[in-house]
C-alpha cells in the first residue's frame, strides 16, 4: 500500500511538470528525455511510470480534467441556482482552455479524433464532469441529464473547434443562452 501511495505521489508530481512543460513548449516538439531531465530522474523511471509518450499524454489529460473537476465542485458549493453552475461551467471550460490553445491545436492537428476517442474510453475521464452537469440538469426539471450534459459538453467542443480555426470567439454567455434555449 505504501508502494502504491508513493508511486501515485510520484505521478502526479511529474504530471504538475509535464503540465508546465506542455503549457509552455506544446507537445510536438517535447521529447520524454526533455520530461525526465525536467523532472530530474532517468528516462527508464519516467517510463516505469508511463509505458510511452501517450500514455502519459492520456494521463496528463486525464490530470487536467480532474483539477477542472476539483474546480468546477469547489465553485459550485457556493452557488446554488442550477443554471447559473452550468453558466460556470461553459465560463470556466473556455477559460481553462484558452490557456491551452497551442496544445489544443496540437492534439487536433495530429488527431483531430483525439476528444472523441477520450470521451467513449472505458475510463472517460470526463465522465464525473457530465455526472455533475446531468444533476445541475435534472434539477432544471429535465430529464435524461446525462444525456443533456453530454450533449453540452459536445456543444461547448463546437465552439472552441470554431475558435481554433478562428471563427469565432469563445463567448461563454452566447453558449449558455443557446444551450438554454436548446433545452427549453
Amino acid at each position: 500500500m505504501i508502494k502504491e501511495r508513493i508511486k501515485a505521489f510520484k505521478r502526479e508530481l511529474i504530471l504538475q511538470k509535464v503540465s508546465e512543460l506542455i503549457e509552455e513548449r506544446g507537445l510536438e516538439g517535447l521529447k520524454m528525455v526533455d520530461i525526465a531531465a525536467a523532472c530530474d530522474i532517468s528516462v527508464g523511471a519516467l517510463y516505469k511510470l508511463f509505458g510511452s509518450k501517450d500514455e502519459l499524454f492520456y494521463a496528463y489529460m486525464e490530470y487536467q480534467i480532474d483539477l477542472f473537476y476539483r474546480t468546477l465542485k469547489s465553485i459550485f458549493a457556493g452557488v446554488e441556482d442550477p443554471k447559473e453552475r452550468i453558466r460556470i461551467y461553459i465560463e470556466l471550460k473556455f477559460e481553462t482552455l484558452q490557456s491551452k490553445k497551442q496544445l489544443l491545436k496540437d492534439t487536433i492537428a495530429t488527431d483531430p479524433f483525439f476528444f472523441a476517442k477520450l470521451g467513449i474510453s472505458k475510463q472517460n475521464p470526463a465522465r464525473k464532469v457530465y455526472v455533475l452537469l446531468a444533476q445541475q440538469l435534472e434539477l432544471l426539471g429535465t430529464h435524461d441529464g446525462l444525456r443533456l450534459a453530454y450533449m453540452l459538453s459536445g456543444m461547448t467542443r463546437g465552439c472552441i473547434e470554431m475558435w481554433l480555426a478562428g471563427d469565432g470567439e469563445l463567448d461563454a454567455d452566447n453558449a449558455y443562452k443557446r444551450f438554454l434555449k436548446m433545452i427549453s
